[in-house]
């Protein structure tokens, strides 16, 4: 699974589009007051303005090695890093990773996955980052959510990939959609997950996929909400 955009609301649009832009040094471009855009390497992060209150979990994936640097990177921006622990990196099988808020309380990851065969590197900049990794799902009942993204969305999950009442990994390593049950914390926060609206747009088994959230429900494409 590939993701190419992901498109999330925001009520505080001037100053989220200051700290992409300003803080962490994306390339960002605005055509209108109420949306801009964040290049991530390949993929494009949309933020759009809401006068709902959301937050999300999302990851974008950055060379192996470099965490170290993008740690560096970031506490020179005085960005201040959500330990796990008291431990900044928080190891998995599969990778490593540092995560830290931005201006909507958004749960933002920087991840290394070196089963990926991407080049590596113990530099960082902010056009280091490789692409979006991972979009955070809660729901109501996320093993009736992964068998409707797999069975009709082209989903096809990662072998021994977790399926349970309250965590599923849908999609593998190059892209994933992280669904929990709702009010379960995001690790590495006590912050419950709450159901929130987006957008996504993926390329899985060659073909792409334009699904929109809304209220718990999926849709096959995106659809005009009132905000």
């Amino acid at each position: 699974m590939e993701i190419r955009e992901l498109n999330i609301f925001s009520n505080r649009i001037n100053e989220q589009e200051a700290f992409y832009k300003n803080v962490l040094g994306f390339q960002c471009s605005k055509s209108i007051d109420t949306r801009f855009e964040i290049k991530a390497g390949d993929t494009k992060l949309i933020l759009e303005k809401s006068t709902k209150e959301f937050f999300y979990h999302f990851a974008f994936l950055i060379p192996t090695g470099s965490l170290e640097a993008a740690i560096d990177y970031l506490e020179k921006k005085s960005i201040q890093l959500l330990p796990l622990n008291g431990d900044k990196i928080i190891h998995f099988d599969t990778g490593r990773a540092i995560y830290f808020y931005d201006e909507d309380g958004n749960i933002v990851e920087f991840i290394e996955r070196p089963t990926l065969n991407y080049p590596s590197s113990s530099d960082f900049s902010i056009k280091s980052i490789i692409k979006l990794n991972e979009i955070g799902l809660p729901v109501s009942e996320p093993k009736k959510m992964i068998k409707k993204l797999i069975n009709e969305f082209g989903i096809n999950p990662i072998k021994n990939a977790p399926f349970n009442d309250r965590f599923c990994w849908a999609g593998d390593y190059n892209g994933a959609i992280i669904i929990i049950k709702e009010n379960r914390n995001w690790l590495p926060t006590e912050k419950s997950g709450i159901i929130n609206d987006f957008s996504i747009k993926y390329i899985a088994a060659g073909e792409e996929y334009n699904l929109t959230f809304v209220n718990n429900k999926i849709k096959n494409s995106p659809e005009n909400i009132n905000r």
